[in-house]
């Protein structure tokens, strides 16, 4: 059945194949029962729950639970699935076997859920959060460069995703373009050649055509560091290079 029908279609189904074996009290059953499970397969919500686990791993990494870290995670769920999944998300969080899984469970759940391309989303997401507070603990970047490296990163890679989060407003204007190099992945010794191809890389990996699917508060998000990494080859042009 499931090879030759939408979804949608197996509650119906089902209604039929219980009308004929036991009339109508068994189509009723039938369709109530198939409701349920269709309702469960096509909302399903492994990967969020995976993804808020490892935040409250982050988050608690250091023993020390910063309030602007867990208003930073559920305002990125309120933005990216929306209020009413999201309250269904932390709530079914506390409920879910998801919740007592390993890190690298949790980590296979993601990398079930998403294409490889996203990954490098999930790790910046990560950082965001551990950065919220104003810096990245010892705890947050052994959580982090673990999920990197399953997710299949080097370690100079999940380092140049890291040097983006810095507090930008305590940049001194003579610090800009190490900041903005920061923002790129570079250190403040990089070449015009290595500015410009680290340019194209974040540039097509944010471009908004490249998340065609996904939900509009990604995209959001999406469109502002793509404006950053925008920012940031501009001021280097004019004043770095």
């Amino acid at each position: 059945m499931v090879g030759f029908f939408d979804v949608k279609y197996y509650k119906w189904i089902a209604a039929i194949v219980g009308w004929y074996f036991a009339g109508i009290l068994g189509a009723i059953i039938a369709y109530s029962i198939v409701s349920r499970y269709t309702r469960r397969l096509t909302t399903d919500i492994s990967f969020e729950i995976a993804l808020l686990r490892i935040c409250s791993m982050i988050i608690k990494s250091d023993g020390n639970i910063e309030s602007i870290e867990v208003e930073t995670v559920r305002n990125y769920f309120k933005r990216a699935f929306g209020f009413e999944r999201t309250n269904r998300i932390f709530k079914e969080a506390k409920v879910s076997p998801i919740r007592d899984y390993s890190l690298n469970q949790l980590v296979q759940v993601i990398k079930d859920k998403l294409i490889p391309s996203k990954f490098y989303s999930i790790l910046q997401f990560l950082y965001y959060v551990s950065s919220s507070d104003g810096k990245i603990t010892k705890g947050e970047d052994e959580i982090i460069y673990l999920v990197g490296s399953q997710l299949g990163f080097t370690v100079e890679r999940i380092n140049a995703i890291r040097s983006q989060f810095i507090n930008s407003s305590s940049v001194a204007s003579e610090d800009k373009s190490e900041y903005y190099l920061n923002i790129l992945g570079l250190k403040k010794s990089a070449s015009a050649d290595e500015i410009k191809t680290a340019y194209r890389s974040l540039a097509k990996e944010f471009h908004p055509d490249k998340l065609s699917g996904m939900s509009k508060g990604i995209k959001d998000m999406a469109k502002e560091k793509f404006q950053l990494i925008q920012e940031a080859n501009e001021y280097l042009q004019k004043n770095y290079v």
